[in-house]
């Protein structure tokens, strides 16, 4: 009896593994992710098809209109942009062909702040943060490739490229070190500014981009659903559709995204800027997937393992990027700093300037005291 028992307890399991309760689970868990993979992506490829065979059909002769439009409104704004103009001292500088246009501020012989914009900016973006940064470093912020005044000819916009690009103009100038301050798109050329060139970077404010790398297809889902942009505008053509008509890109994109109304003068100072010919045709470029390195921009910084500080301040009301995605910074990211800009929307350094140009003035001070400590 007790052999037969013993027998009993030893028997083999011979159903195949695959048919197995928790291996049917499983293989249902992949093929449902599966599923949604191909759905998805056959619904961004028909609304994709759908979208192109629309701008194609409605976007010239709307261009037309458009550029007439815009080219008239530029030349009723024209004396009131150049009065602006005249109160910030501008510099055009070609450095390997690439034009760039730049506002410089403070000292000439001070640590260098390199300033970077986001979308849809320019160096104007920074027009009341840079008059409230201590004034003994020297101060420059720049249309980035792309907008305004500087390149427009230059199809090559890998991310790497950009940065490279935007490092060789501070080093014809004879900067070989220098801190970095970036907004949104910014802040993610500027993440790869200062992870691919670690030895001319004192310290680096990242401002308003993910910080957390998303991990996982659902992860990357609610991403793309928070910012919509980043999936819609990788069809060009639908973007360069929506930019041409940047009064009214500009009002939905800022109206949604500050907690204080943007002042007609400086929507009107920035539509000026972004109507100029060719911003439209290639900003989108940054947008492309093959010029995207998401772990350069975001993982990288995460990680930190730079020789130089590095802050990310945040807006308490940004909708693009709520407070609770950054929940776990500490966690992931022991090595930045994390600082909350309050009462502001994503354009931060327009609804709070003051505190943005106080967290600034803060970390430099602390960085340079540190090196000299070392």
């Amino acid at each position: 009896m007790r052999h037969g028992q013993e027998r009993r307890r030893r028997t083999v399991d011979r159903t195949p593994v695959a048919l197995r309760p928790w291996a049917l689970g499983r293989e249902r868990s992949r093929t449902l992710k599966r599923s949604l993979r191909t759905w998805t992506l056959l619904g961004l490829g028909g609304f994709s098809s759908l979208v192109a065979a629309f701008v194609g059909v409605a976007a010239p002769r709307r261009a037309g209109r458009l550029a007439a439009e815009y080219a008239q409104f530029r030349a009723d704004f024209q004396a009131t942009h150049d009065a602006i103009d005249a109160a910030y001292d501008h510099h055009d500088r070609v450095v390997d062909g690439i034009r760039w246009h730049y506002v410089e501020a403070g000292a000439p012989d001070g640590e260098v702040i390199l300033f970077l914009h986001g979308l849809p900016e320019g160096w104007y973006s920074w027009h009341d943060v840079l008059p409230l940064v201590d004034p003994s470093y020297r101060l420059i912020a720049i249309d980035m490739k792309g907008y305004g005044r500087s390149d427009l000819d230059d199809p090559d916009y890998d991310w790497h490229h950009v940065a490279r690009q935007t490092a060789d103009l501070l080093a014809s100038l004879g900067i070989e070190r220098y801190f970095v301050v970036g907004h949104d798109w910014g802040a993610l050329i500027g993440s790869v500014l200062v992870g691919d060139h670690p030895d001319r970077v004192l310290g680096f404010v990242r401002m308003e981009a993910d910080l957390i790398p998303r991990e996982g297809m659902l992860e990357r889902l609610g991403a793309y659903l928070q910012k919509p942009q980043w999936l819609l505008f990788r069809v060009t053509g639908l973007a360069t559709y929506l930019m041409r008509d940047p009064g009214r890109f500009i009002d939905r994109v800022y109206g949604s995204r500050m907690t204080i109304p943007l002042r007609s003068l400086d929507r009107d100072y920035l539509v000026y800027e972004f109507s100029r010919p060719g911003v439209a045709a290639m900003n989108p470029r940054y947008f492309r997937g093959s010029n995207w390195h998401l772990d350069a921009a975001v993982g990288r910084i995460c990680r930190n393992a730079f020789p130089f500080p590095v802050l990310q301040l945040q807006a308490d009301g940004d909708p693009a990027q709520p407070p609770a995605i950054f929940a776990d910074v500490a966690t992931h990211c022991p090595n930045v700093r994390l600082e909350w800009i309050t009462d502001a929307g994503h354009f931060d350094n327009l609804d709070q300037p003051a505190q943005i140009a106080d967290a600034i003035n803060r970390f430099v001070r602390a960085a340079e005291r540190s090196s000299n400590s070392h």
